[in-house]
């Protein structure tokens, strides 16, 4: 089974980011494979990019998993085991 794994990642498009170089995410859900587990995970002390972009992730692609992490800043307080244990899952 194949898995995405999105930490701390912008969403371009509306309420997120704007890009002349990257196309819109708001559509991404229906251009990923239907049997890909996604995983969305943000620090919510992240100053980088808004926490508000794991919402925008969560409406775009139906069915991902996102984890919001309580007290995370943008490298997951140099922390992947929440990440690594996902992987472990699949």
């Amino acid at each position: 089974m194949a898995g995405l794994f999105l930490v701390n990642a912008p969403f371009v498009g509306d309420g997120g980011w704007p890009s002349d170089e990257l196309p819109p995410m708001a559509d991404i859900g229906a251009r990923l494979p239907r049997d890909l587990r996604v995983f969305v995970y943000h620090g919510m002390a992240d100053d980088t990019v808004p926490p508000a972009h794991a919402d925008l992730y969560a409406r775009a692609i139906p069915g991902a998993i996102v984890r919001r992490i309580d007290g995370a800043d943008h490298q997951l307080n140099g922390d992947l085991s929440i990440v690594a244990a996902d992987i472990q899952t699949l």
